[in-house]
């Protein structure tokens, strides 16, 4: 199998979970590239980076969207495997990471090329908070670890603005499962607050920002 590494922490605890495969990281030239290899290069020195396809240019809005991004990852990846690893979960909110695309994806795939190719997540039966209490308590790994993956859409040279969409979502699980961090977009943080107090993600995500919030949060509400 091939594991697409990206930095963060989902695909961090992916590698462990599988047992270290082989990594792979694309330089999509956005403008958190850098930091994001930077990472890569302390977390997983023995990561492949392809530097094959620019997409920065068709990044848009405070999360950073770039449209089919995950079906270009996966179409390109075919290169080195046709087990393709991309570590989603049950509670993404992302249109081009769930189970059902990636079925339909790996039907594609294997039409298309005349072999069986598999693009998959480990889990999809598990949520953010689940895999990093599972790789805290079960597994033994380093907090700090944690703390040193990237997430982040800012521009600035950290991997951990405490601003920005993706390290809301980072601080959330980290304090829910212990590890204290500040979180600075109060705006944010409410708009999230709102969303989960009206059922707008999964049950259990709903369930993990209110707790972080009103938990771990001061000024919010």
């Amino acid at each position: 199998m091939i594991l697409l590494f990206s930095g963060g922490i989902d695909s961090f605890i992916a590698y462990h979970w599988l047992e270290k495969p082989p990594t792979l990281y694309f330089n999509l030239h956005t403008p958190y590239s850098e930091k994001e290899m930077k990472v890569i290069k302390e977390l997983i020195p023995d990561t492949i980076i392809e530097d094959c396809i620019n997409l920065g240019t068709r990044q848009s809005g405070e999360k950073a969207y770039i449209p089919y991004r995950n079906l270009h990852l996966a179409l390109l990846a075919n290169k080195y495997s046709d087990k393709i690893v991309i570590a989603g979960l049950k509670d993404d909110d992302v249109n081009d990471k769930n189970e059902e695309i990636f079925i339909h994806w790996s039907i594609l795939m294997t039409k298309m090329m005349g072999r069986e190719i598999q693009v998959t997540s480990p889990f999809w039966g598990k949520t953010k908070e689940q895999i990093v209490y599972w790789y805290i308590n079960d597994y033994g790994g380093k907090r700090e670890d944690l703390l040193r993956t990237v997430s982040c859409y800012s521009e600035e040279d950290t991997n951990y603005c405490g601003r920005c969409p993706a390290c809301f979502r980072k601080w959330c699980v980290l304090v829910d499962n212990g590890i204290r961090l500040p979180f600075h977009n109060k705006k944010l943080s409410k708009e999230y607050y709102d969303r989960a107090r009206n059922n707008y993600y999964l049950g259990e995500r709903n369930r993990s920002i209110i707790r972080a919030i009103v938990h771990h949060s001061t000024g919010v509400l």
